[in-house]
Parts: structure tokens; sequence; C-alpha cells
């Protein structure tokens, strides 16, 4: 007698989670070296001089701007391609995967002999920039794991792996600085050794992506319908509509630049605070990479331990309050940053730098958690607005925390930059020494002290403060809640 099996015919096996894994390695290593190291590579590696800090503020800002209408029009054209043989939108991520890695290595692979000619260098950063940045906004990982299968369980199992890949290939990422400094070594120039470090990075990272892309099949693809166009004016009526919107909005505007403040500094002031000779201009390069690496993981591994203790702490501490457990995360963020600005006006960090890295720590756990309440606020959002309007107008909401977010990356790299230029922040691109005006490097210290300390601090206060007027309080949502299923039962 056979055995019955009741097998689910969406689950995903192990080929299509192993393949959506890989497929988000040339991404992640693409977002290590232009997040967390471009800024610097440009003004201490590329060999542009004090231009490189005024280039890279300028493109940042710039490229930002450019996003926010960039990435609407790119979402179109791929909801609008039709499926073919690899299907609707996996082809997006091979164009994805070549752009994103050409990008990188040029940008990284700036030729010499043209780093002396400002007006050529700003063509290349600028193409080569846009090339790197139209490429990730072709990724988007929801979108191949909504066609693999229509279970959603089995969609976020999907969406979980290459959340951790990318995780654990920032912690790798964080070793680069001490491999380009063994690099070095052989080379003799810190522009030669980063450009080697990008090209071999990215194109092994390109190749798993690419193994991963030929694992993976869309099964499902969406029935397509004509598009409703997305006017301006149709957001300040959403506003207006929903007041919930706008108070989190208004609270986003500022807790938002919190982690794009501590994001932003670290690298140049532990390299210029904690390994340099101030006498000299003479970077210990070792140290540096050393302390590269533990700043890195004081982001990661708060971020990773945070995720997975969220739940149980609002579920146990807040007993489900989601307003007062992110109360309490912006006042605990706000006690990091303080940490850090103490350290460094009492000169504690030089005697016992682990006190800057455990303010590090402390803020980044609490960004890291706060991404529990958050989401839920952010759904408590769409379903007042069907709530209120009797529509459901969620991508639009969405849209508000996306450009938020571009907005606060570039404006937090810009205020960095603008502390570079206004020093006249200038390194070797091959010594990684300092030859600028050395006595104009401690009040950049205490500038980024106070970017990185003192700001998140009064941000989070100011937070607070918007987040006591959310109108969704306990009565509201069981309110909303039961006119909700009213609503889906009739």
């Amino acid at each position: 007698m056979s055995k019955k099996r009741n097998l689910n015919p969406e689950k995903m096996g192990l080929k299509d989670k192993l393949g959506i894994t890989l497929l988000s390695t040339n991404n992640g290593i693409a977002s290590i070296f232009m997040s967390t190291m471009f800024m610097s590579f440009m003004t201490d590696y590329a060999g542009l001089g004090a231009w490189g800090a005024t280039l890279a503020t300028a493109l940042l800002l710039v490229a930002r701007v450019i996003d926010a209408v960039d990435d609407p029009i790119q979402s179109m054209i791929m909801d609008g391609a039709k499926s073919g043989k690899h299907g609707k939108y996996k082809p997006f991520f091979m164009i994805s995967i070549i752009m994103t890695m050409v990008g990188v290595a040029a940008l990284y692979g700036m030729p010499s002999a043209i780093t002396n000619k400002p007006v050529i260098v700003t063509f290349w950063v600028i193409f080569f920039y846009l090339v790197y940045d139209i490429g990730t906004s072709f990724f988007n990982i929801n979108l191949l794991a909504h066609t693999m299968t229509n279970d959603n369980t089995e969609r976020g199992k999907l969406i979980v792996g290459p959340r951790i890949w990318v995780m654990i290939l920032s912690m790798i990422g964080s070793g680069f600085v001490a491999i380009a400094v063994t690099l070095y070594g052989i080379f003799g120039s810190y522009n030669i050794a980063f450009m080697v470090l990008a090209t071999v990075a990215t194109v092994l990272a390109s190749v798993i992506s690419i193994i991963g892309w030929f694992m993976v099949k869309e099964r499902h693809i969406v029935v397509e319908e004509e598009h409703q166009k997305v006017r301006f004016k149709d957001f300040i009526t959403l506003l207006k509509e929903n007041d919930a919107i706008l108070i989190d909005f208004a609270k986003n505007l500022f807790s938002g630049f919190i982690w794009a403040m501590l994001f932003a500094t670290p690298s140049y002031y532990i390299k210029w605070g904690m390994c340099a000779d101030l006498t000299t201009g003479e970077v210990d390069m070792a140290r540096f990479g050393t302390y590269s690496v533990i700043v890195s993981m004081m982001m990661m591994f708060p971020l990773l331990i945070a995720t997975m203790v969220a739940t149980p702490v609002l579920k146990n501490v807040f007993k489900g309050d989601v307003i007062k457990m992110q109360k309490f995360d912006y006042i605990m963020q706000g006690v990091g940053g303080l940490i850090i600005f103490l350290a460094h006006i009492t000169g504690l960090v030089k005697v016992v730098p682990a006190s800057f890295f455990i303010g590090m720590f402390i803020m980044a756990f609490f960004i890291g958690i706060d991404f529990v309440p958050g989401s839920a606020i952010g759904m408590d959002i769409m379903d007042y607005t069907v709530y209120k309007t009797g529509k459901d107008k969620s991508a639009m909401t969405s849209v508000f925390t996306v450009f938020l977010g571009k907005a606060q990356s570039a404006l937090s790299s810009t205020l960095v930059g603008a502390i570079l230029i206004l020093i006249g922040y200038n390194v070797d691109s091959v010594t990684g020494n300092y030859i600028g005006e050395l006595s104009a490097v401690p009040s950049m210290l205490t500038g980024m002290a106070i970017v990185t300390g003192v700001v998140p601090a009064v941000l989070a206060i100011i937070s607070i403060l918007i987040l006591n007027k959310f109108p969704i309080t306990a009565e509201v949502r069981a309110e909303m809640r039961k006119a909700l299923e009213q609503k889906e039962q009739a």
C-alpha cells in the first residue's frame, strides 16, 4: 500500500533558496564599496587631493536627487516588461549584476593619467556612478521572490537567506581595509591596492551571483494591468487625509538621521582620532585596518542580535505597545551618541578606544531593535489609510519612507563632506598620510563627534515629542481593526 504524500506545490527547495541567496552576492559586495568605503576612497586614495572631498560630496547629494526621479521610472520599466524565456523580472537581475560590477570596478579603477584633470575626472565619476546606481535600482529581491512562489511563508523563507548572507558579506567586508594594507605592501600604492581589491572582489561576486541567477526560476507572473499615473498632488492629498502619515513622516524626518549620522563619520574619526600621529600626519594603517573591522562589527552584530530579540522584547517587556517601545529605543540611541561625544571631549577615547565602540554598539543595537515597532507602526498606517479613506494606498505610503531614507543618507554625507572641505582635507593617495594642515584635524574630529553624538541625541528628543502626537492609540487601533474586519467580510 503506497503512502500518500501531501506536498505543497509552492514549497521552495534548497536550489531555490541557495540560488536567490547567491544572487544577492554582487549587490551586497557593491554596497560595501559604495556605502562604507567610497567617500574615504575619493578623499584619501583616489589621488584627487582636496578636490576629492568636494567631488564626492556633490556627487552623493546629486545622485540621491536623481534617485528620487529615476527609481520610479525603473520600477515602471520592470513592471511593464513582458515575460520571456527567463521570466519577467529575472532578466533585469542580470543587467543589474553587469552594470553594478562595471560601475564599481571603474570608479575604483580610475586611470591615474586623468586624476589631475578635474573636468575629465568629474565626467568619469558621474558616468560610472550612474552606471552603478541604475544597476542597483534594477535589483529588487522581493520582486523575484514574489514570482517564484505564491506561498507567503515560502516567500519569507526566500528573503531571509539573502538578508543573512548580506550581513555575513558586510562582516567579511569589514576586513577590506586590512586587505588593502597587505596589497599596499605588494604594489607600494594605496590607490592601486584599492583598485585591485575592488576589481577582484566585484568580479568574483558577480560570478557567484550569475551562478545563483541560473538556479532561480520565476513560476508565477502577475497578470498585467493598466498602470495608473501617480501625480505629485496625489501625495499631498494623502498627507492631508491621513494625519498618521504626516506625524510618522515628521518623526522619521528627524529619527532617520540618527543611523545616517552614525554611519557617516566612524571611518574618518578612527583613522585620525585613534590611528594617526597628528604631529607628522602619519597613519598606523595596520591599526586602522583592525579598528575598521571593529567598527563594522559594532554595526552588524548589534543589528543581527537586535533583530532576533526585538519581537520577544515587544511582547514581554512592552506588552505590545509599539509607541512606548519606540520612544525607549530613541532614548537609548541618544544615550549611545552622548557616550561617543563625552568620550571625545574628555579625551577618554585616546586612553580607552573601547568607549567609542561601546557608544556605537548601543546606538546600532537600538536602531536595529526599532525595526519591529517601526514596521508595526508602518503597517498600522497602511490600515489607517483604508480606515479613513476607504481606499488602499499602501504603495504610496511606502514612497515617503524610501525617498526620505535616500535624502537623509545624502545630507549626512554632505555634512561630513562640508567638514572636510572647510579644513582643506588632503591625503597622500600613495602612503595614506595626511598632507593638509594638521592643526585643523582636532577641530574636524570635534565636528564629527558632534555629528555622531550630540546631533543624534537632539534628534531622538525631537522624535519622541513628535511621536506623542501619533493618532493611532490602542483604542483607535481596536476600532480600526473591527471596522476593517467588517469591511473585509462584506
